[in-house]
């Protein structure tokens, strides 16, 4: 999974490193990853799940690393569940004004809404 890297002064001279804290980034991936192993085993039983995820959260707020929108886009916010379709949310295409993705969390209720443009470009992926 990828992670974003474009935090802070960018490394200039002979002894920059190109990850500043990879083993954050490793144990951050190794958790997410557990994650959705977990929940895919046992769909019902969610608490694992939640519990690697908020450790990977807390993980990168103490490094101050952010999280890559693909993966902020599958955690709900508000009780750090995974956001599996038909297990733990519920997707809806609604288009009052614009078209917009509803993704609404079974466990506390909680809504996001992403749009559904065609031509639209998440701003970490301007750059690849």
């Amino acid at each position: 999974y990828r992670w974003s890297f474009k935090m802070g002064k960018k490394g200039k001279g002979k002894g920059a490193s190109p990850l500043l804290h990879k083993e954050a980034y490793q144990r951050m991936n190794f958790l997410y990853q557990a994650a959705v192993v977990s929940v895919s085993q046992t769909p019902l039983d969610l608490q694992l799940s939640r519990f690697y995820i908020k450790i990977m959260k807390s993980i990168a707020r103490k490094l101050v690393i952010r999280l890559d929108p693909s993966i902020k886009r599958v955690i709900c916010k508000s009780c750090d569940s995974l956001l599996i379709p038909g297990v733990s949310c519920t997707h809806r295409l609604r288009g009052h004004r614009e078209k917009h993705v509803t993704i609404r969390c079974l466990s506390c209720g909680m809504m996001k809404r992403f749009l559904a443009r065609k031509q639209y470009k998440l701003f970490s992926e301007n750059f690849s």
